[in-house]
C-alpha cells in the first residue's frame, strides 16, 4: 500500500454520517479522547484491507497502528531441515501510522516515525478551522524544512511519509465551528525536500 492508496481508504472510510456505538462518527470527532480509538479502528481497518498477508498492532514500537506481513513459515521450515530448535519470527513492517490530536505537536509524530524503518509512515492529525490554507502551509514547510536536519530521514529515501491533517476547533473562539473533516492529505516529495498536496 502506497500513501495515495491509504489516503483515498481513508477518505473512503470516513464519512460525517457514519455510526459508532448509537453515534454520529462527526458528533464523535468533535472530541478528540472518543474519537481516538475509533480513529484507530477505522486505520487498522484499512492496513487489514491491504491484502491477506497484512496484519495490524497497536502500539507495537509505542506505534499507534502498523502494518506487517508474515514470513515465519519460511524460517521455520528451514528451522526443521537443519534441527534448530527456534521459535520463528520473521516479518516485515510496511505501514507506520499515527495519530495525534494536538494541533501543534504532531511533529514529535513526524520525527519519531523518521526513525523508523517501513515504506509507509503516516502522522494524521489537525489543524484549527481557522488556520487551513496558508497557515497549514506554513507549518508544512517547516516540518519539512527541519526533517532535514534528521540524519535518519538521509537513509530512507525509498519511504513515503504522509500526512493527513482535519479540521479542528477554531483556535480564536474554541468553538468546533466546522461540519465536515475535511481530511487534506500531504506527501513527501524527495526532489522538492516538501510536502506536495496529494
Amino acid at each position: 500500500m502506497n500513501a495515495s492508496e491509504f489516503y483515498n481508504k481513508l477518505l473512503l472510510s470516513i464519512n460525517e454520517n457514519r455510526i459508532f456505538n448509537g453515534k454520529r462518527l462527526i458528533d464523535i470527532y468533535r472530541y478528540d479522547a472518543e474519537y481516538t480509538p475509533v480513529i484507530i479502528k477505522i486505520i487498522n481497518e484499512i492496513i487489514d484491507s491491504a491484502g491477506s498477508e497484512y496484519h495490524h498492532q497497536n502500539e507495537y514500537f509505542r506505534i499507534d497502528a502498523i502494518g506487517w506481513v508474515s514470513h515465519y513459515e519460511d524460517m521455520e521450515t528451514d528451522a526443521k531441515k537443519e534441527n534448530i530448535r527456534l521459535n520463528p519470527h520473521l516479518w516485515d513492517l510496511k505501514i507506520a501510522v499515527e495519530h495525534e490530536n494536538s494541533k501543534s505537536d504532531w511533529t514529535d509524530e513526524i520525527i519519531k516515525l523518521i526513525h523508523v524503518k517501513c515504506p509507509l509512515k503516516v502522522v494524521i492529525s489537525y489543524s484549527h478551522s481557522d488556520e487551513r490554507g496558508d497557515i497549514e502551509r506554513k507549518k508544512l514547510d517547516f516540518v519539512a524544512k527541519w526533517m532535514q536536519e534528521i540524519n535518519a530521514l538521509q537513509k530512507g529515501t525509498d519511504e513515503e511519509y504522509l500526512i493527513i491533517l482535519g479540521n479542528g476547533y477554531n483556535h480564536k473562539t474554541g468553538i468546533s465551528d466546522y461540519e465536515t473533516f475535511d481530511y487534506v492529505g500531504y506527501i513527501y516529495d524527495w526532489d522538492r525536500k516538501n510536502f506536495v498536496r496529494i
